[in-house]
């Protein structure tokens, strides 16, 4: 009976440890595999997570001027925010509690933000482009590059 015991603590350990080191959709990893044509024509987002247990997002325009605006929350608590190649006007803006990111990315080129979860397992984004909802075929998520079926999305 002592045995048995065990093993069961021993097994509800183990299936702990692999759920939260697993916790991220298979779906979200690998940076989206888009071909510079298709980056200089169309104003995109792209949301990967990689091994380092980071997540992206990743703004593309090299056609016109277009203003990227959202709202990304966690259950958890959001670490190691980074902004690269921002530019006037960009701002990226965390809360006091650190559970939701707002930002507006501006301009031409690629903008980015990386950012760790940390104490949570769902990541929700809201998404838009010049005001209005982000067409969903205009957001790339993961190695695959698939779409999701609105500009508000949850990543679990």
């Amino acid at each position: 009976m002592k045995r048995l015991s065990i093993l069961v603590l021993v097994t509800c350990f183990f299936v702990t440890v692999s759920g939260t080191a697993f916790a991220w959709s298979d779906r979200s990893e690998g940076r989206p595999e888009q071909t510079l044509r298709q980056m200089m024509h169309i104003p995109s987002l792209s949301v990967w997570h990689n091994d380092k247990n980071e997540f992206h997002l990743k703004s593309t325009n090299l056609r016109g001027q277009h203003v990227f605006t959202g709202v990304i929350r966690t259950d958890g608590r959001f670490h190691d925010i980074e902004q690269r190649d921002l530019e006037n006007g960009d701002f990226v803006r965390v809360d006091r509690q650190r559970d939701t990111i707002r930002f507006r990315l501006t301009g031409r080129g690629i903008d980015e933000i990386s950012f760790i979860v940390r104490g949570g397992d769902v990541v929700k984004f809201d998404l838009y482009k010049d005001g209005e909802e982000m067409p969903r075929e205009k957001i790339f998520i993961g190695k695959e590059g698939w779409h999701p079926r609105d500009n508000r999305f949850t990543l679990r």
